[in-house]
This record gives C-alpha cells, sequence and structure tokens, in this order.
C-alpha cells in the first residue's frame, strides 16, 4: 500500500532543519512570548498597580503594552516581522525609562495635572521590571531574527 502525500500536507507537515535551527525556532518563540506576556501585563498593570492620579504613566504603560502585544502577535504569525525585531528592545527601554521621562509634571512630557500625587514604588518598579524583560527578550529576537533570515 502507498500514500501519497498532497502539496497542502507536505507544506503543513515539520520541515527539515538543522539541529540549530531548531533551537534558533525554539528561543524565539519563547521570546515572543515572554514579550506578548509583558505587553498584556503592562496593559493590565494600570488596574493591578493602582496608578491612582497619575494618568500620564498610566496611558504611556497601556500603549506601550498594547504596541508590544499586538507586534509580539505579529511577528509570531508573520516571519517577515521578524526583521524588524529590534523595535522591541526599544520599546523595553521606553517602558524602562518612561516612570521618569512622564512623572508628576516635572518630567520631560508633563501629561499629569498639578498637584497630583507622585509614583509610587510599586509603579517604578513594575515598569523596570517589565522593561527589562522585554529588551532580554527583544535582544534575543532581534540576535535569532539576524542569525537566520525569513523565508518568504
Amino acid at each position: 500500500m502507498t500514500t501519497r502525500t498532497t502539496t497542502r500536507e507536505t507544506a503543513q507537515g515539520p520541515a527539515r532543519t538543522p539541529e540549530g535551527a531548531v533551537a534558533s525556532t525554539g528561543s524565539s518563540e519563547v521570546s515572543l512570548g515572554l514579550v506578548l506576556l509583558a505587553g498584556v501585563y503592562l496593559i493590565l498593570s494600570p488596574w493591578v498597580i493602582e496608578f491612582t492620579g497619575t494618568f500620564g504613566m498610566a496611558a504611556t504603560t497601556m500603549i506601550s503594552g498594547i504596541v508590544l502585544a499586538l507586534f509580539a502577535a505579529g511577528c509570531a504569525r508573520s516571519a517577515g516581522l521578524r526583521t524588524l525585531a529590534w523595535v522591541i528592545p526599544v520599546l523595553g527601554l521606553w517602558v524602562i525609562a518612561s516612570p521618569w521621562v512622564i512623572s508628576r509634571g516635572r518630567g520631560l512630557v508633563p501629561l499629569d495635572y498639578p498637584g497630583m500625587p507622585e509614583l509610587n514604588t510599586a509603579t517604578w518598579l513594575s515598569n523596570v521590571i517589565a522593561g527589562v524583560i522585554v529588551l532580554v527578550a527583544g535582544i534575543a529576537l532581534a540576535l535569532s531574527a539576524r542569525r537566520r533570515p525569513a523565508h518568504r
């Protein structure tokens, strides 16, 4: 009895790649998962950490989280987008720096109203830890994308 494979089955089957490429794919998937989780956390963190009285910080954290989650989902769906993976570490740096850039009307971009309370320690630590995770995962993803060009 012979088995016939169609073009569709062949295209969806596992690719025959060298052992090193399999490890690279796995590490990039882990990196994308970490970026996606950090993005979702940043979207939810104004409610989890309770950014009371700091509209600017809550807005920039949520927008950064939305961009990171969408970018990670896009990179997971399309290997062609992985050539733009260098954007993820830049966003990670922004998430780390944003509490210092936007803080209580004294930052470079004063988005809060005068007289609002100062950012609490949980807010600062939340952004710094999430930003470091995004930065490290983004660097790993950018390096793996650089080593292995996307197939079109």
